[in-house]
């Protein structure tokens, strides 16, 4: 066979191979006549008193569940609640002949299991922090905003006793918390009070700076209450309590800040407010933002009834987001600029370098089994720190005026992301994936232009607001730094 007989005979096997996957595509579409996204297969355990039945049917079509009819959106999106009994729970879903019948068990509620008892040492027992950004928490539940501060390794701590999975820590006399077992290991040598040597302050051009000198690593807390931040150092010697208390106060907004040891240096970083003019061209010029696209390859977020990713919604609406920035001045990077996957450290880690001011997560929402995606819609927007209120707010103000969707509104979480960035930090939820009507505007492209034009605005809104005060009180970056006890 010579050489063109050879590019005949691939170019006609390959139309046959072509043909026959066109066919397999037609024939699966044609043969099904609805796809369920949620549940994910026939049989599940679910331990919830509700779940719900997401996905679409062929336009037109209508669906029943156990003989009753379902909504159905124009897209052909549907999201139904159904609830759980314990044990065995039969779902038979029909649209157009098809039939399809799914088996959700949930677990009986009885659990033979004795809650924990706190245990007090005769003798305190000796740790140190095993793993950089260990929390220390309030609580003795390793979960929720309960966070008193991110230890580095190394960190020692005295425990007092245990409850469960958590050990009970002395930070002063008067003063307790928790830490995870998981997180610390013993250390031999006996838990020591730490001196305060020297203390001073200094600025760069972008940062005021704090340094604390000590003998050694130990726990501290900063707690923020709009321009005055304080900090404390435990189990100091020669202050009341064991604790050193700083107060720091700020003739500007906070714009994020940074808390870490550099040896047995404390040093507490925070960003000066950009440098800005008012301006119709450029508003943000000299303002570095992050734009944090959710998830990405092979993260795919959560799923939508039409079977669409979270994650490529959220790489859209970043996109036009980047452009209205640039637009205004400001100067942006991306997380992800393409659907690939960054890992939640490596997205912290790119914005802590990059020195940014502010930080913005672009996300989808979902639900937990036990809520109805019928009764959720619309944007919702979390944060961490008390600094990043205010941006929280702005952003959302922003689209409730110039996008028509509902706003759930802003709330607090301990999100990765949002927590352990040194910039203003806030994470959007954009609207419901699994809401049909939500998951019909996140297909539009228009929503997805408007969305990002608002937030875009939103932040613009938060960089100026009440930035006359700053001028009129005192200089501008002047602070006042004091140790109170």
């Amino acid at each position: 066979m010579d050489f063109l007989s050879h590019i005949n005979y691939y170019n006609h096997n390959m139309k046959k191979i072509i043909f026959t996957i066109l066919c397999l595509i037609i024939f699966s579409h044609s043969a099904f006549a609805f796809d369920v996204v949620y549940p994910k297969s026939a049989f599940s355990k679910i331990n919830s008193p509700s779940t719900f039945f997401v996905g679409a049917v062929k336009n037109g079509s209508k669906l029943y569940l156990n003989n009753e009819e379902i909504p159905v959106h124009k897209t052909g999106a549907f999201a139904q609640s159904v609830k759980l009994n314990e044990g065995r729970n039969e779902f038979v879903l029909v649209s157009d002949n098809q039939t399809k019948t799914y088996v959700i068990e949930r677990p009986s509620s009885y659990k033979n299991y004795k809650p924990a008892v706190y245990t007090k040492y005769n003798n305190p027992l000796t740790v140190e922090i095993s793993r950089n950004g260990a929390p220390i928490r309030t609580t003795a539940i390793q979960e929720g905003i309960n966070r008193i501060s991110h230890f580095q390794k190394g960190m020692p701590l005295k425990v007092l006793g245990e409850l469960g999975n958590m050990y009970k820590i002395e930070l002063s006399p008067k003063t307790s918390a928790w830490v995870a077992k998981s997180d610390v290991k013993q250390k031999k040598e006996s838990y020591e009070r730490a001196f305060l040597f020297d203390y001073r302050s200094r600025e760069t051009d972008s940062d005021f700076i704090y340094e604390f000198a000590l003998s050694q690593k130990t726990p501290y807390s900063i707690t923020e209450n709009g321009e005055t931040m304080t900090l404390k150092i435990f189990n100091v010697g020669a202050n009341e309590d064991n604790t050193a208390v700083f107060k720091i106060t700020l003739n500007q907004r906070l714009m994020g800040y940074n808390l870490q040891y550099k040896g047995d240096t404390l040093v507490l970083s925070i960003k000066k407010e950009p440098k800005i003019k008012r301006a119709k061209k450029y508003p943000l010029k000299n303002v570095k933002i992050v734009i944090d696209a959710g998830h990405g390859g092979k993260e795919l977020g959560a799923v939508g009834c039409c079977r669409n990713y979270e994650k490529d919604f959220n790489l859209s609406i970043s996109k036009y987001l980047e452009e209205n920035l640039k637009k205004m001045g400001a100067t942006v990077y991306m997380t992800r600029k393409s659907d690939k996957f960054v890992s939640l450290n490596d997205r912290v880690k790119f914005t802590n370098d990059k020195d940014a001011q502010i930080f913005v997560s672009i996300h989808a929402n979902s639900l937990p089994d036990s809520q109805n995606p019928q009764k959720h819609s619309g944007s919702s927007a979390y944060y961490y720190y008390d600094e990043a209120r205010p941006l929280t707010e702005a952003i959302l103000n922003a689209v409730s005026k110039s996008v028509n969707i509902n706003i759930e509104g802003i709330r607090q979480a301990s999100f990765a992301v949002v927590r352990n960035t040194s910039a203003v930090s806030v994470l959007i939820e954009t609207a419901y994936v699994i809401n049909p009507d939500d998951n019909y505007l996140l297909m539009t492209d228009d929503f997805r232009q408007k969305y990002a034009k608002a937030v875009a605005q939103g932040i613009k809104d938060y960089v100026w607001q009440n930035r006359h005060k700053h001028l009129t009180v005192w200089n501008r970056h002047k602070i006042k730094f004091e140790k109170i006890s």
